[in-house]
């Protein structure tokens, strides 16, 4: 097995928008202004490049090479303790877990601003409270997953980081 899988170019492209996307709407746009919800609607449109990618790819990007199960997420980092390797191509168990973690945090958060912004059921302060709960929670999540990346490439002795960059 290749210790160095490259993602493709549409993987490579969507996760790097979505992560600078997210990042600059988390700490330096201002909420609930015109760039923020402009900088929201692209990152929902990579989300949908992305998954409409792993539809139609055949690579280890396809959605369902990758179907998320904490039970096998355990298993594997139980393995991967264990052994100190992580045979996997593409996304491994924790990997599918944590993406599609991810993945609806970013949705659920968007989708609570757009509805924070157009005043819908009448709740504004309440779904924008709900909204931040999501961004923060999202928040959370990457950076468990930066915090797991690291880890797991000093422990498996395999640049995960690497296949994102090339």
């Amino acid at each position: 097995m290749d210790k160095h899988y490259k993602w493709d170019v549409i993987v490579r492209i969507t996760h790097w928008a979505v992560a600078g996307l997210f990042f600059a709407n988390y700490f330096v746009t201002e909420e609930g202004s015109e760039i923020h919800e402009w900088v929201g609607y692209c990152i929902i449109g990579s989300i949908v490049i992305r998954l409409v990618w792993g539809i139609v790819t055949r690579s280890p990007a396809r959605l369902s090479a990758f179907k998320p199960s904490v039970t096998q997420a355990v298993t594997h980092l139980s393995e991967v303790i264990s052994t100190r390797v992580d045979a996997s191509v593409g996304h491994n168990p924790a990997g599918a877990v944590m993406i599609w973690l991810m993945w609806c945090g970013l949705l659920a958060t968007a989708v609570t601003g757009w509805m924070a912004h157009v005043e819908l059921m009448g709740y504004k302060d309440g779904l924008k409270e709900i909204h931040e709960v999501f961004a923060n929670l999202t928040f959370i999540a990457v950076a468990v997953h930066i915090c797991a990346v690291i880890v797991m490439s000093r422990w498996t002795n395999r640049s995960y980081l690497s296949g994102m960059l090339k």
